[in-house]
């Protein structure tokens, strides 16, 4: 989810006091690093301060992408409930559109941060986690770290003994909701609508092949829908990737037998299918030349075809009805 802000800008924090004059309280008392050990009425006065930290950070309001930036810089990224207080901030913004659709991909790099930085210090070469994870006759102590991430909108998965974290963007899109722009909403479904692996209206399921033609689909109706999106340039590199695999193949999903080199006939049958139901789209003009490619040599692999692959334009024309 971490991408380029080509908004990014570099303000200092002087330059929000005047408009932000709750900000110095906020920072000192609510986002301060860990301290040290203190009394039981220390400990009491601190939570009833949290309470009103709270509260101030529910008026906190940011008039644009850099002030949010400025912001965000200054969060502690150990802290997973600092997620939790950019969503706040976030929600209770005061931005024109240009400057929310900045705010969502400022919001995205910095839980990518928190991610890279709790992998890199909580889990890395943690065996002892490991070892829960992989105890298949008590899971209790695996699904309390599992349910801890997700209460910040972190999905957290072991496999092949490595741990993988990644941004629970339905979590993401409940919390912003009401004050992301029409084509942020469209984005987020749309990514939320591909990660489920079949098609919502129908609730049909996708062999591996159809699912890269439906995420080429919608992807390409994305970008028809919203061709001026601040993430278009990030949408359109996803389109092509996905066109690509769906083309060329990959290594868990090879496109040939390996004995044989002949077309999987879950390919085969895909592309007649993909060509059938999009007869007029950009991405089926591209499909059907390499189909035709295919049958001229008996759906067989030839180098020629990645001749093809190597010098066809994946970039879907922009004046697609």
């Amino acid at each position: 989810m971490a991408q380029i802000n080509p908004f990014r800008s570099r303000k200092t924090l002087v330059g929000l006091l005047v408009r932000l004059t709750v900000l110095p309280i906020l920072l000192a008392a609510c986002f301060s690093g860990p301290k040290e050990k203190s009394s039981a009425a220390e400990k009491s006065a601190a939570e009833k301060g949290t309470v009103m930290d709270a509260f101030r950070l529910s008026q906190l309001t940011v008039p644009h992408n850099a002030a949010y930036n400025n912001i965000l810089d200054d969060f502690n990224k150990d802290d997973l409930q600092n997620i939790d207080r950019a969503l706040t901030i976030f929600s209770n913004n005061r931005a024109d559109s240009l400057s929310r659709d900045s705010m969502l991909i400022t919001f995205n790099e910095y839980m990518t941060s928190v991610m890279h930085e709790y992998y890199d210090k909580r889990l890395i070469g943690n065996r002892e986690l490991g070892e829960h994870f992989r105890n298949k006759e008590d899971q209790s102590e695996a699904q309390k770290m599992i349910a801890s991430l997700a209460s910040h909108g972190i999905s957290l998965n072991y496999r092949d003994g490595d741990f993988y974290l990644e941004p629970d963007i339905s979590f993401v899109y409940s919390h912003l909701f009401r004050v992301l722009t029409a084509s942020s909403r469209d984005y987020l479904q749309t990514k939320i609508n591909i990660s489920k692996g079949y098609i919502p209206e129908s609730n049909q399921s996708l062999s591996p092949p159809d699912s890269l033609a439906h995420q080429i689909i919608v992807w390409e109706d994305f970008m028809i829908r919203n061709p001026k999106y601040l993430l278009k340039d990030e949408i359109q590199s996803q389109y092509v990737d996905v066109l690509s695999a769906y083309l060329s193949g990959s290594e868990q999903l090879p496109l040939y037998d390996s004995n044989t080199k002949i077309l999987d006939p879950k390919f085969h049958s895909s592309y007649l299918k993909y060509m059938e139901e999009y007869p007029n789209r950009e991405s089926t003009r591209i499909v059907r030349k390499y189909y035709d490619l295919l049958a001229s040599k008996g759906f067989k692999y030839s180098e020629e075809l990645d001749a093809f692959l190597s010098e066809v334009n994946f970039n879907p024309s922009q004046n697609q009805q």
